[in-house]
């Protein structure tokens, strides 16, 4: 039995309703989907869901400034400045990108603008507070862990982004209510 297969087993054995937070966020993102939807998937990387997920919506594009395994839906930009109109999107996505965000604020003033009122964003994100995202950062260069993520994860150099992590707390996603009106926050930890 390989490692991974028994960790699961025993995850399962402490929790059999336990589900990881990328099941979960799937789970969710399916959900959120439908025909009249338009979802903008931001820091979509290799445009991996919306290759997945696109067929449930009736627009979705996906949106980094890396050039992406899967180019169909795929828009070049950054997410500060999106190639859209104000209330645009049902949808906002952000999976594993709002810790790279420098300036939060010039972020999600984006991200409201072109989200329509009543739409939906969704954040699948590190948590600081976590052991395994705060010991490296206090502890270790950005180039020591640019080395180390693109060995395990077998990406390119460019492809790591310095990580910020202005918005990897519950304090800090609580803060959106000023930019947002929240109807609900999930949060999800492995572990």
């Amino acid at each position: 039995m390989n490692n991974k297969d028994w960790s699961e087993k025993i995850l399962q054995k402490l929790d059999p309703s336990f589900k990881h937070r990328w099941i979960l966020y799937e789970e969710i993102l399916k959900s959120s989907l439908n025909s009249q939807s338009i979802w903008l998937d931001c820091g979509c990387g290799n445009n991996g869901m919306v290759n997945n997920f696109a067929y449930l919506t009736k627009n979705s594009f996906g949106i980094d400034v890396i050039n992406p395994i899967y180019k169909a839906n795929y828009l070049k930009a950054d997410i500060k400045i999106l190639p859209f109109p104000p209330q645009t999107a049902d949808l906002v996505t952000l999976r594993f990108a709002v810790e790279h965000f420098e300036n939060s604020d010039e972020y999600i003033d984006e991200l409201s603008r072109v989200c329509k009122t009543g739409g939906k964003i969704i954040v699948l994100t590190t948590n600081i507070l976590s052991p395994l995202i705060l010991l490296p950062r206090l502890l270790l260069p950005y180039s020591i862990k640019n080395k180390i993520l693109t060995k395990i994860f077998k990406v390119n150099d460019d492809d790591v982004f310095p990580t910020y992590h202005k918005l990897n707390s519950p304090n800090k996603f609580k803060q959106l209510k000023n930019k947002f009106d929240l109807k609900e926050m999930i949060f999800i930890s492995d572990l």
